[in-house]
């Protein structure tokens, strides 16, 4: 079955390339999906506009930014992961918080990349049941949410994410004026130590990098810090009135309520005191985990030795 594309709350309908989804969901912001794998945001001012990610860099995505907006482009990276920095190459200047400068400046292990292009495989492979069973019975599937195929012509066997230098370094507390609209930085490490969020307190939204999902919050990283997560997390949902909505970077959900960000703190206070139900399970590199489970969410951390990234 083809799915037709949807409306969406700003009532404007996505328009796709074979590997992006783009959808508007307010005035100003739109969702720039890699689906099931990471989503970037381009958020828009009257005179410049930000994207906060560049994905996985497997297709250009700064073709798809420049057909959304015309006007000036920031690159702000929520922290120096491959799956958020992968299309810095294709910028000439983009921003991370100080502490990611010289990560995001050292070339990412081959292993890894194979890694990840064997996960994407097993998606893939898990997709089209997945797929077939919501078109028989239960039709949840929009197309911001339809697993692609790797673009044409790209090799997976040759996938590597270049290593970049920053042109700007960002701080707690720093303003990105966009002309009618700010973001403000909020350093909030715990996934890794230079994760941050942005606030557009104006308009009640919080674009959560990696420190807040939907699935799993990887806290099982070789430089994640669990006390450093929770007091990030518990920051975010004591400053929950000053944001109704939360946009995140993995899974198929994407868009939640502030309620989550108490829910997500909350867990991580029920995990230190060591009062979660834990289960096995295994991340996107095939790594052996334990995860604590949630009700709308899960938190990874290690099973034996960290995931190295």
């Amino acid at each position: 079955m083809t799915r037709p594309a949807t409306e969406h709350a700003a009532g404007v309908s996505p328009f796709r390339t074979a590997w992006f989804e783009v959808s508007k969901l307010e005035p100003g912001v739109y969702l720039v999906s890699e689906p099931g794998h990471v989503n970037s945001w381009l958020i828009e001012g009257s005179t410049s506009a930000v994207l906060f990610d560049t994905g996985l860099g497997v297709a250009n995505i700064r073709k798809v930014a420049e057909e959304i907006t015309p006007r000036k482009l920031l690159v702000v990276n929520s922290h120096y992961h491959f799956d958020h920095t992968g299309g810095n190459r294709y910028f000439s200047e983009f921003a991370i918080h100080r502490i990611g400068a010289a990560l995001v400046s050292k070339p990412s292990s081959p292993e890894l990349a194979e890694g990840y292009m064997a996960y994407t495989k097993r998606l893939l492979e898990a997709w089209g049941p997945y797929r077939e069973a919501d078109d028989l019975y239960f039709h949840l599937l929009t197309a911001e949410r339809m697993i692609r195929e790797l673009p044409e012509g790209f090799d997976p066997d040759g996938y590597r994410v270049v290593p970049t230098i920053p042109t700007r370094l960002l701080d707690e507390g720093d303003v990105l004026e966009l002309g009618g609209r700010k973001l403000q930085v909020l350093h909030t490490p715990g996934h890794s130590p230079d994760c941050i969020c942005l606030l557009d307190e104006a308009n009640g939204l919080l674009f959560g990098g990696d420190t807040i999902n939907t699935g799993p919050i990887y806290a099982q990283l070789e430089d994640s810090n669990l006390e450093h997560f929770a007091r990030s997390t518990a920051r975010l949902a004591d400053m929950a009135s000053a944001y109704r909505r939360v946009f995140v970077c993995h899974f198929l959900r994407f868009d939640e309520p502030s309620a989550l960000v108490r829910e997500i703190a909350a867990g991580f206070q029920t995990l230190l005191a060591g009062e979660a139900f834990i289960r096995e399970n295994v991340d996107c590199l095939n790594y052996p985990v334990k995860e604590a489970c949630f009700e709308h969410f899960s938190i990874f951390i290690p099973a034996g030795e960290p995931t190295k990234l």
